[in-house]
């Protein structure tokens, strides 16, 4: 029989808030996925983080806008030499209407991202035995997203304190490889360069543990699986930066 003064005194452990998950992920991983596993809810997890990737892009375009003005002239300058319909006063209209609307499209970029992600955390696990399905896939991309605010915060303080001379492509704004490449590196090297960076590498790293502990895969096939979302977002992003001739 359950002695009555002992079930009063039991403690109640309070449900991990958001904030919880949102703290803990950057030093607790695999505490959080563990948490996750069956109650993989994210949606406040999720509008937490887009509001934070809207206000760190807008701040780096602000930053950054004579890097995305001169990346602008030079696609224009492309443009008309491919195309000698297209003049000088289009191009420069063009200009204007794209420095208008990148911060935009940056801010939504940056969250559809994020969905687009959590389906592709879905169906690679799968390919490696991850019991994952597509609410858990949301959650770990969500959450392994957070450490990709480091680079734009990182990307503004060296924008203040050392500027943006030298420069000349979006894709070496922020701390990644690609900010140390030579002017002269092409625009697919430019690329694969900058998804070396301390936010999507820790953001991979975090992708593999969600599938190994909330997927209950095993570590190795977790990694992998990982990998092989990098890489695919890799080629998206060759392929995007060679399409836009950036």
């Amino acid at each position: 029989m359950t002695n009555p003064d002992n079930a009063m005194t039991t403690p109640v452990v309070a449900e991990a808030s958001v904030m919880d998950d949102i703290i803990e992920i950057f030093y607790a991983p695999s505490k959080v996925f563990a948490r996750r596993r069956d109650n993989p809810k994210f949606w406040a997890a999720f509008f937490i983080l887009s509001i934070l990737f809207a206000l760190g892009i807008w701040v780096m375009m602000r930053n950054y806008a004579d890097v995305l003005d001169a990346q602008m002239t030079r696609q224009m300058s492309a443009q008309m030499a491919k195309n000698p319909q297209f003049t000088p006063e289009m191009a420069e209209r063009s200009r204007h209407i794209g420095q208008a609307v990148a911060p935009i499209f940056g801010i939504l970029f940056g969250i559809v991202s994020t969905l687009v992600l959590g389906l592709v955390v879905w169906l690679v696990g799968k390919m490696f035995d991850s019991t994952a399905d597509l609410r858990h896939g949301m959650m770990i991309a969500t959450l392994s997203s957070f450490p990709k605010l480091i680079d734009l915060i990182i990307a503004a303080v060296i924008a203040l304190v050392a500027g943006t001379g030298g420069i000349t492509n979006m894709m070496a704004a922020g701390p990644s490889l690609a900010r140390f490449a030579p002017a002269s590196t092409s625009v697919a090297v430019l690329g694969v360069l900058s998804r070396f960076s301390i936010g999507t590498i820790w953001a991979t790293i975090l992708i593999g543990i969600g599938l190994h502990v909330a997927g209950r895969t095993t570590k190795a096939k977790g990694y992998s699986a990982a990998v092989v979302i990098w890489v695919l977002a890799t080629l998206f992003a060759v392929f995007g930066a060679i399409r836009q001739g950036a």
